[in-house]
């Protein structure tokens, strides 16, 4: 029989602000082009000197050495992680998402969160859809992912979401939808076993921004714009999260994901797939991490995500210093592959180990 799947939608939270395998470079190397990766000053006037009184010099020193003490002081990120116990069984209303996790945080400040999961479509014929998203705390960013499945595989998925932990919401969520044409309530099912891991800056204002940086296409160009892929990795504009170590036995995390999505996917029968897509994750314009995998098949539209996943491919010691991480995405063949707009969102995390 034919199988059809939709043209999906990308579930935005309204309160945002703007928003498989996987093989690691073991040492950091320059991009590859798709076909080869799996290879491996502040204003500090006082005014006019000779109007300046020792009284107006010593509240400015004071000042400044209060936020040095406060910069100082700024405690590690704190780490949690959740795991759900149950299936979940996915309903096919975007406005009345099944919750997968819901976890308080003993925890305040702004947050990241990372879902890794495994979907699968368990019942029918019809390929389906599946949509999850991280909503952490009052979220900042928190859009929802995903790509189309076949009757039969498992397969090993993850998002992001960014916000932050607060008295009003301290919850980590970790929510899902499906679709298809028609689509079956139930049919689509997260396996027990999904985690979401957390890291937890410290709470205090001046400590914002010093152990984690968040940045996406949803964020940077809007969710209107598209970016369109090419068949040679390069870098998604806007992409680009950055924060600055000062100790040399520090280390950087590097987290991320990407939603590609063919305007007419090229494999079209399950269990054929062949045609992929390639996501590179870079520090300081070295290449962290590769992921590539096969679109899955559908009828139209395609939809594939990927992502990093564990330490080797994730983690690096770093000098004290300013540091970048980027997202570059490549196709593996011709056609229009687009992120942003209905076609989910790419990000890249930047996570301060110390």
């Amino acid at each position: 029989m034919t199988m059809t799947t939709p043209v999906r939608r990308v579930l935005l939270l309204l309160s945002c602000v703007a928003a498989c395998s996987k093989e690691a470079a073991t040492e950091p190397a320059a991009p590859t082009d798709p076909i080869d990766a799996s290879s491996s000053e502040p204003n500090t006037s006082q005014g006019d000197a000779a109007t300046s009184t020792s009284s107006d010099a010593a509240e400015v020193d004071a000042e400044a050495d209060a936020d040095a003490d406060a910069d100082a002081a700024c405690g590690p990120v704190r780490r949690f992680s959740y795991t759900s116990t149950a299936v979940t069984s996915l309903g096919c209303d975007a406005n009345a998402a099944a919750t997968i996790i819901d976890a308080p945080v003993p925890a305040r400040g702004r947050a990241l969160g990372r879902a890794t999961f495994d979907v699968r479509l368990a019942n029918g014929s019809v390929i389906h859809f599946w949509n999850v998203r991280v909503a952490m705390g009052e979220p900042l960013f928190s859009y929802g992912l995903g790509d189309d499945l076949c009757p039969g595989p498992t397969h090993h998925r993850s998002n992001v979401g960014f916000g932050k932990l607060t008295d009003v919401d301290n919850h980590a969520r970790l929510l899902g939808y499906a679709g298809a044409a028609p689509c079956t309530a139930g049919a689509v099912e997260v396996l027990a076993g999904a985690t979401l891991e957390l890291w937890v800056e410290d709470e205090r204002e001046a400590c914002a921004g010093k152990d984690i940086a968040f940045a996406s296409w949803y964020g940077s160009k809007g969710v209107a714009d598209y970016h369109e892929w090419t068949t040679s990795m390069a870098p998604m504009p806007g992409v680009v999260a950055s924060l600055t170590t000062d100790a040399p036995s520090e280390k950087l995390r590097v987290i991320g994901v990407v939603e590609g999505s063919p305007a007419m996917n090229p494999n079209k029968t399950c269990g054929a797939e062949s045609s992929t897509l390639v996501m590179q994750t870079t520090l300081d314009k070295a290449v962290m991490a590769t992921s590539t995998d096969a679109v899955p098949a559908s009828q139209g539209m395609g939809h594939l995500v990927l992502f990093t996943s564990g330490d080797a491919q994730e983690t690096r010691s770093v000098t004290p210093g300013a540091h970048e991480a980027s997202l570059l995405v490549g196709s593996n063949f011709t056609g229009t592959v687009r992120t942003g707009g209905c076609c989910g969102d790419g990000s890249v995390a930047l996570v301060r180990e110390r």
